[in-house]
């Protein structure tokens, strides 16, 4: 499985939204209520800039906030011909420009992940190198590059405090740590046939968790791994296909998006419950919070595109349209601009929820 969706030529469904509207959304324990729908030609972004103009496809985003770069993982051109991309494009964070291209050589860009404290981007190829590389983002050169257990690479989330790389390796069920300095496998840990996909880490509470996709079942969970210890401290079953994962390190909740049931599911990580449960919309894929706002950003993959907001403080649910194939999305904690990406069309912008 390459990543979030789309590749394996899922079945497209239809937003149950209007375009352009806000979802009259019933949630429990994250937040409740609706507003009326929006105009109909209404549109839930503003900047847009063309990451890539030769057809090709990207996948997940990650940004800098010290060096105002966005950075954007495009790997291939589709699952069809497979044909690579050996590059990681870099737009600035208005979204109005491309800023440059990192060569990554033989490899791909599929994952992507950030560490705003050291100011390096970690790349994960899990399909032609499988290899995770590194890129100095002052300089927008790759720095190392490693082989990880022999797995394919999927899945990163960094832990700044730590500065430990945690990486899924989904085809052998494992979750491999890394040093971010030197690249070098410190642990394997075995999660077991469930698909390990995406994983997010708590830098306050030294918490990893990993979503388990488990595509071809009915039982999804995720798992939280001891930072400090690499042991796997418990296991918490959520909705089918969960997928894209993210924590408000404030609020110390997890956030996880479940593809088949079309839902976010909420795990308070004090006691490992699910204390919150929302319609997102059709086939949910990444997701990312803003610590500063306490909302919750969902990319919705099918149907003409859109990206669910959950504020949990207003107690709103809104699904703003976008481009088709939403895919990627990442949160600038300083600025707080949301980008999302295309996955199709090859472009990013900036979410307006204006």
């Amino acid at each position: 499985m390459s990543s979030d969706s789309g590749q394996r030529g899922l079945n497209r469904r239809t937003l149950l939204a209007g375009a352009g509207a806000i979802a009259a959304t019933t949630v429990t324990g994250v937040a409740a209520g609706a507003n009326p729908a929006a105009a109909a030609g209404w549109w839930g972004y503003s900047n847009l800039v063309q990451a890539v103009t030769d057809g090709s496809w990207i996948y997940e985003l990650a940004n800098l906030p010290s060096l105002g770069n966005v950075y954007v993982a495009n790997p291939w051109t589709d699952t069809s011909s497979r044909t690579p991309r050996h590059r990681v494009v870099v737009v600035d964070a208005e979204a109005r420009r491309v800023k440059g291209e990192i060569d990554l050589g033989e490899g791909s860009a599929f994952g992507l992940a950030a560490n705003h404290e050291t100011n390096i981007v970690y790349a994960g190829d899990q399909v032609f190198t499988r290899k995770v590389y590194a890129i100095d983002g002052r300089t927008n050169r790759v720095i190392g590059s490693t082989e990880v257990d022999g797995g394919e690479p999927r899945g990163l989330a960094v832990n700044p405090n730590t500065n430990k790389l945690y990486v899924t390796l989904t085809n052998q069920g494992k979750v491999a740590v890394l040093d971010g300095a030197s690249l070098t496998v410190e642990a394997v840990v075995e999660i077991g046939s469930i698909e390990p996909a995406k994983v997010a880490v708590n830098p306050v509470t030294n918490k990893v968790y990993v979503s388990n996709a488990n595509r071809r079942g009915t039982d999804s969970s995720v798992t939280v791994i001891d930072g400090a210890t690499n042991a796997i401290t418990a296991t918490i079953p959520v909705d089918r296909y969960a997928l894209g994962i993210s924590v408000n390190p404030v609020t110390n909740k997890i956030y996880v998006s479940n593809y088949t049931s079309e839902t976010l599911t909420v795990i308070d990580g004090a006691s490992n419950g699910i204390v919150g449960k929302a319609y997102v919309g059709g086939s949910p894929t990444g997701v990312e919070v803003n610590p500063a706002t306490n909302k919750i950003y969902v990319t919705i993959f099918e149907g003409k595109g859109a990206v669910t907001v959950v504020d949990s403080n207003t107690q709103q649910v809104r699904r703003l349209r976008v481009r088709p194939a939403a895919l990627g999305i990442t949160v600038n904690p300083r600025s707080g601009r949301v980008y999302s990406s295309s996955q199709t069309e090859g472009s990013v912008f900036l979410v307006d929820e204006s």
